[in-house]
């Protein structure tokens, strides 16, 4: 098992619709990057349009890249990225911040390839890892992210629904996670393929962490069902648990998280937050900066765990490469077999 740390690297204030954003975060990331440089940890920094246009970030994570410290990757929020279309949700930090896969392809194919051409322009290597902005993704954009010479997703958050959640007004929302599950997978188009590790998301409380057809069914109906829903506020809160610091999490609970991706045999555990989470103030998480010091002492101890049960970090491109290398090497054993 390998760590994958992603940070959605993105501007301040994402939901101040219709005005310029602010970078500010940004200068906060040198501390957080000399954390990971202490625990050998590469993280993977999925950067938005405006952290492109940002002069400080250009240097830091054009050094960070250069120096094999971190990976630069793309982080496609479709409201900040060009082209914009003058059209209720397709404008500029529009009040509506659609998902990328409500995109018509076309559109999203040229928001695709001005980003990653920004990256590029801006931090010296071309892009080959990807998030979408509120975890947008579908075939439609795995496609896009193909053609574009793209390796690796980490879109899929695993039994969760973000259907209910709405991008354009009158669109049908998020994607669907709920019958996905922590394990990598392929997508294949053209006889290339994108490898998708999703976010690291798990129940962690039995019955739930062991029976996944049950913990499916939860998951589904637990909304719209009173029993379920007395279960969850008695024995499930907090179900399925991500791994990604939150306040209420310690270092304990992350630990958990652990154990159930080594029952499965996981080969990559990908944790994920935001760059506005490294600013006091600038995220509902951590308010101020005693808070910000708890976030550092949580991280600290995490990455302390991870060295102590020998885990070592990895990238999102890296894993792909190693992913894609040892699919090819069991379909050749597979072939071998056969003849």
């Amino acid at each position: 098992m390998k760590f994958i740390l992603t940070i959605d690297t993105e501007g301040d204030n994402q939901w101040d619709h219709g005005k310029d954003l602010t970078t500010e975060n940004i200068r906060y990331i040198p501390r957080f990057q000399e954390l990971c440089n202490k625990f050998s940890v590469k993280p993977v920094y999925l950067v938005t349009s405006e952290v492109c246009n940002d002069s400080f970030a250009r240097k830091i994570f054009y050094d960070f890249s250069h120096n094999g410290l971190a990976e630069i990757g793309t982080h496609l929020h479709s409201w900040t990225t060009p082209p914009f279309l003058d059209r209720d949700g397709f404008r500029f930090n529009d009040r509506q911040h659609i998902y990328a896969s409500e995109l018509p392809e076309e559109l999203l194919d040229e928001k695709l390839q001005y980003l990653t051409a920004q990256i590029e322009s801006a931090f010296g290597k071309k892009p080959t890892s990807f998030r979408s902005g509120r975890y947008g993704f579908n075939e439609a954009v795995a496609r896009s992210l193909i053609k574009n010479d793209y390796l690796i997703d980490s879109s899929v958050t695993p039994y969760t629904d973000w259907s209910t959640n709405k991008g354009l007004i009158e669109g049908r929302g998020g994607p669907n996670f709920l019958e996905r599950t922590p394990e990598p997978f392929l997508y294949e188009h053209n006889k290339k393929y994108l490898v998708e590790i999703p976010v690291t998301i798990m129940p962690t409380i039995f019955p739930l962490n062991r029976f996944r057809t049950f913990a499916g069914h939860y998951f589904r109906n637990v909304d719209q069902s009173l029993s379920l829903r007395i279960l969850r506020q008695i024995l499930f809160r907090n179900q399925p648990l991500w791994l990604r610091p939150f306040d209420w999490v310690g270092v304990s609970l992350l630990g958990k998280l652990l154990n159930e991706a080594a029952y499965y045999d996981l080969p990559y555990i990908v944790m994920m937050f935001h760059s506005s989470e490294l600013m006091p103030g600038c995220s509902m998480y951590w308010k101020d900066q005693e808070a910000i010091e708890k976030l550092y002492s949580l991280l600290t101890g995490f990455f302390s765990m991870l060295s102590q049960r020998n885990i070592d970090s990895i990238t999102l491109s890296e894993a792909a490469r190693e992913y894609i290398q040892n699919y090819s090497l069991k379909k050749n054993e597979m072939k071998l077999e056969l003849i």
